[in-house]
């Protein structure tokens, strides 16, 4: 079984202890974005990208898409689209997909088509998995152990032993924050995934 790594809420302050933790366990990820964190840490992301770490929009400031119109999500795709070319331009490093995660996996609810046709339109493209009857362009999960819930390592230790117990059905994407988490709490969550039956992969293997 493998293990999709997506890291939600990047890039913070402490990325690049964390991107040391990644590259020690030779864990490869997708780096989830906000726009308004890209511009505060922007050196930080370009050296992620000079790593080998993929860059995905995460919108501008991580509204939940229902309460938002189609135009306010277009905006929000655009500047964050503007902050990730930015970074790559930086790190000197051609971009390999256009990679969209909705803010608390809200998709738009009742408007989930109509959301779905803006990232079809602005060329994001969603990973291709067996167990997903229809085309998507956003990345949602399959392995979340809620690590925004707690900073108490023994409860995240056993979230995750719960989570992998019940990962038998086949390759997961697995998602964790950036943002909200010490380096600390980190390194030890890639450290349970790396030692884990799981075998960390490249996200974009999963692109059609």
């Amino acid at each position: 079984m493998k293990a999709y790594l997506t890291i939600d809420d990047a890039p913070s302050a402490t990325l690049g202890a964390k991107l040391d933790t990644l590259t020690a366990h030779d864990v490869p990820a997708v780096l989830f974005c906000e726009g308004r964190r890209l511009a505060d840490n922007r050196e930080l992301a370009a050296r992620a990208v000079k790593a080998g770490y993929h860059l995905g929009n995460h919108t501008h400031s991580h509204p939940r898409a229902s309460a938002i119109t189609e135009r306010e999500f277009e905006r929000e795709l655009a500047r964050t689209e503007r902050h990730i070319d930015d970074v790559y331009d930086r790190a000197n490093a051609s971009r390999p997909a256009r990679l969209f995660r909705f803010p608390y996996g809200d998709d738009g609810g009742d408007r989930s088509e109509r959301f779905q046709r803006v990232l079809r339109e602005h060329g994001f493209v969603g990973p291709e998995r067996a167990d997903t009857a229809d085309t998507r362009y956003d990345w949602s999960w399959t392995f979340d152990i809620a690590d925004w819930q707690t900073d108490d390592r023994a409860v995240l230790r056993e979230n995750f032993e719960a989570t992998a117990s019940d990962a038998a059905r086949g390759d997961e994407i697995v998602l964790f924050h950036d943002a909200g988490n010490a380096p600390e709490l980190f390194a030890a969550f890639v450290g349970w995934l790396a030692d884990s039956d799981l075998d960390p992969a490249d996200p974009l293997e999963l692109l059609p």
